[in-house]
């Protein structure tokens, strides 16, 4: 496509939150007067493949004009990583702070817990080996007990990794690969942690996903994958639903 068929794509579909395959084939069979849809194929193929287009969840798209959210990592968060890979070398892992959620709250909140997660198999290990290094590490059966552990020191709050968790490297400023969750994992860890992250329940989750909907792209495809492997899809999709009536989720096929 020309550049100039570009932007006119990009102004007629940028004010939508979401769009079909049908809607874009009939945008093309109005402005060219003549499309197949092996034709179309190859064009959602070359608008994607320049950061035009973006699949939202399978046959929905958006114009691509949101950027993806990534996290910096320095201090403590490359501290405990650089630790876990020295010990466990190529096991998966996910750290991230409670504290990234303040980008999306209202209320500033002061919660000094670090969320890591690995193998099942390695927590009781890992536990021992924070501890070793003077770091402070609960179980997720024990998080009851948390109130025990506050104080000015962070907490490391130990879970276990879900199979095909959506992860991804996050920005370290000495260049080093650190695993952070996806904004998608993370809304999905919010919904189904009420134990955890019961300072943001209620009307702030509600704005914690509706500032992370309007400012980031969301795969919505991704984001209920990760709530099915949680057993959560049905609630998190109705919860959508009621909350962001805007969005088109498809029926879970």
């Amino acid at each position: 496509m020309k550049i100039s068929a570009e932007n006119k794509l990009i102004n007629h579909f940028k004010h939508v939150n979401s769009f079909s395959r049908k809607d874009l084939f009939n945008y093309f069979l109005q402005s060219e007067g003549a499309l197949n849809e092996g034709t179309l194929g190859w064009r959602i193929y070359g608008l994607k493949r320049k950061n035009i287009l973006r699949e939202v969840q399978r046959g929905l798209y958006t114009i691509d004009i949101k950027p993806v959210y990534t996290q910096e990592i320095g201090g403590i968060l490359l501290k405990l990583a650089e630790v876990f890979t020295a010990n466990y070398r190529n096991a998966p892992y996910c750290i991230w702070h409670v504290s990234s959620l303040n980008e999306f709250t209202v209320h500033q909140f002061n919660r000094n817990n670090i969320i890591f997660e690995t193998e099942k198999d390695l927590l009781e290990s890992v536990a021992h080996t924070f501890a070793d290094g003077g770091y402070n590490s609960i179980k997720s059966s024990l998080y009851g007990q948390l109130i025990s552990y506050v104080g000015a020191r962070p907490v490391v709050l130990l879970q276990p990794l879900i199979s095909r968790a959506p992860i991804q490297r996050g920005k370290s400023g000495k260049g080093k690969t650190v695993f952070v969750p996806t904004l998608e994992k993370m809304l999905v860890d919010i919904y189904v942690h009420e134990n955890i992250f019961h300072f943001v329940q209620g009307a702030e989750m509600e704005k914690i996903f509706r500032h992370a909907i309007g400012r980031y792209a969301i795969n919505y495809t991704t984001l209920l994958s990760y709530a099915r492997r949680r057993g959560k899809e049905d609630g998190l999709r109705s919860y959508l639903q009621i909350h962001f009536p805007e969005l088109v989720i498809n029926s879970k096929k």
